[in-house]
């Protein structure tokens, strides 16, 4: 059996689960299935009963060790962040009560999601949307959550105001779309020309095929521009925002913090979405749902033995929304 040493407060000698481990960083053939204790919840947490679990290229960072200096080197590590499923236990000061369906994001570095049951602060959930089921519900907290604070918090996009959304089809693109056109704005997304009827079905006003415009060389002009692929900079596309636009970015690295700091006081400012689970805005992201402002979308689901094929998939970057692991 193994053991997890940083996380022993959480411990139950005598209740095990199945949960995904990594005992280096490396590709996606680190990644085993193994039996370990299961967690207890403290005070303001609730043990989840994990039925589905998405992926994230914040995952496939993880495993790879470009967060190690977050993650550290004390392994095996449980990787993953986003869960839906019920809540079997709930400890002292906590919120949600038991048999709740709920999702939500796991905040630490690493994440923890990976495994049938998992001990979270009730902060970081919240119950899950009515009108979809569980396996869709895992595919929101992480991409979405990301997208509404990168357009809504950092980029501060108003009604009326041009954005371009760079990786408009993928996990983070499809909410990011969607997000903005209920905040008001106006979008122009860019995507392979496979996945421009679906972004249009999104509600983007202009769709772009990248493979004959890159975004760099378009005329138009933006109030936020949102790089959901991080594959540009701050000084390739600052000619392609209006005075007082933001760039946003999604991957950290001394790059973009160089560009935050040179910019905080110019007119064109350089941002980068740092996403945390929030119960209001996971919240919101429900009500949006139930009304069917925003469309989850689901490219394949996994089972949990399959993790490893999970990973290489996502790692194509051709998956069409979100992917998912199916715990049972």
């Amino acid at each position: 059996m193994s053991e997890l040493p940083q996380y022993g407060k959480h411990l139950s000698s005598d209740a095990k689960m199945r949960a995904v481990l990594i005992d280096r960083y490396g590709g996606p053939e680190v990644l085993r299935l193994a039996t370990v204790p299961r967690p207890v919840p403290t005070r303001g947490q609730v043990l989840v009963r994990t039925r589905f679990i998405g992926v994230n290229p914040k995952d496939v960072i993880v495993r790879k060790g470009k967060f190690r200096v977050a993650t550290g080197k004390k392994f095996p590590i449980i990787v993953g962040h986003d869960i839906a499923g019920e809540v079997v236990e709930a400890a002292s000061g906590a919120d949600l009560r038991v048999g709740d369906q709920i999702y939500g994001m796991i905040n630490d570095f690493a994440g923890r999601a990976y495994s049938e049951y998992a001990a979270v602060d009730c902060g970081q959930l919240a119950p899950a949307p009515s009108s979809i089921e569980l396996d869709m519900a895992a595919a929101v907290p992480l991409a979405a959550q990301t997208a509404l604070q990168a357009l809504r918090d950092d980029g501060r996009l108003k009604p009326g105001q041009s954005v371009l959304i760079n990786g408009a089809s993928g996990g983070v693109g499809v909410f990011a779309v969607q997000i903005a056109k209920i905040l008001g704005g106006r979008v122009t997304a860019v995507c392979s020309a496979r996945n421009a009827d679906l972004v249009g079905g999104l509600g983007a006003d202009e769709v772009v095929d990248y493979a004959k415009t890159e975004p760099v060389a378009l005329k138009d002009r933006f109030d936020v521009v949102f790089d959901v692929f991080g594959n540009y900079h701050f000084d390739h596309m600052k000619h392609l925002l209006n005075p007082g636009g933001t760039y946003v970015h999604t991957i950290p690295s001394a790059r973009i913090f160089k560009d935050i700091a040179r910019t905080f006081v110019l007119r064109k400012r350089a941002k980068l979405v740092v996403v945390r689970s929030r119960r209001a805005q996971l919240d919101w992201l429900r009500q949006q749902i139930d009304a069917g402002r925003i469309r989850v979308v689901v490219d394949r689901t996994f089972p949990l033995a399959d993790v490893a094929e999970a990973h290489r998939y996502l790692e194509t970057k051709r998956a069409r929304g979100k992917v998912v692991l199916a715990v049972d």
